[in-house]
């Protein structure tokens, strides 16, 4: 993952510089030079630039095939550092390797929940008192903007980081409907626990250590699997980015696979 944009995000990040918007300078940089990076904002209930939500795209290389969609959501709770963090650095390792992601095209979130991240508060006031799910009349800003988000391309994958602090190993929770998709997708975290990853995972869990937020999407042609990856807080940084690169791209790269065979 080593890159020079890369080396920056660390950098921002050691020296204590974790905002939003240190940790994505190096990456809105990067932008202005690379033509498969593009930076957006998100739009909810407000044209305000203010609570506009950073976002970026990465286009992997052109393939016959129709891209695999991933949606990559850090900073889901404001005192998150770690999430905002490793989502940055998965995007500037994957636009640094395009051949990596050739025929995908991954959007991260960075930091979804901004007023919560800029308050320095695992949620606010408001949130609390609302909906922390999509899909049910939320007036939150950042569920508008990922609501919307939705709707606007059809999604393979929507893979959410979380922290969990004390672990030393990943935690994967997938809620995965279709039939194809189950067998695509277990098989993808069954191999990829046989050669030497470490993490547990569990599909459509009956006790979820983390919320459902995102699917089932309304009046949906077909559903994304929803994805939550507990990054391992009891390992350094370095390594809890290794662990959600090496799961993100082996999920994407296994849809991309079944695609390409008609399984999907």
């Amino acid at each position: 993952m080593e890159t020079l944009t890369d080396r920056k995000i660390s950098h921002h990040y050691e020296s204590g510089k974790q905002d939003l918007e240190s940790l994505i300078a190096p990456l809105i940089e990067l932008s202005e030079e690379s033509s498969s990076l593009v930076v957006g904002y998100g739009l909810g209930q407000s044209a305000s630039r203010e609570e506009m939500i950073p976002y970026f795209h990465v286009c992997g290389s052109y393939t016959d095939q129709a891209p695999v969609r991933v949606l990559l959501i850090g900073g889901w709770a404001g005192t998150e550092s770690v999430t905002p963090y490793v989502a940055a650095r998965v995007v500037a390792a994957l636009e640094s390797k395009l051949r990596l992601v050739a025929g995908i095209e991954i959007t991260a979130y960075p930091v979804a929940n901004l007023d919560a991240h800029r308050a320095g508060e695992y949620v606010t006031r408001d949130q609390q008192n609302d909906s922390a799910k999509c899909w049910e009349d939320s007036s939150l800003n950042h569920i508008k903007v990922l609501e919307n988000e939705l709707k606007r391309y059809d999604f393979d994958l929507v893979i959410v980081l979380r922290e969990n602090l004390r672990a030393h190993e990943a935690q994967v929770e997938a809620w995965l409907v279709e039939d194809e998709q189950k067998s695509v997708l277990s098989a993808a975290l069954d191999n990829l626990a046989s050669v030497g990853h470490s993490f547990n995972w569990k599909p459509n869990p009956v006790r979820p250590v983390y919320p459902r937020s995102f699917t089932p999407i309304p009046n949906a042609e077909r559903q994304p699997a929803e994805i939550i990856i507990g990054l391992p807080g009891a390992r350094d940084t370095y390594d809890q980015a290794q662990e959600g690169l090496g799961l993100i791209l082996s999920l994407a790269h296994a849809v991309r696979q079944a695609r390409n065979e008609g399984r999907l």
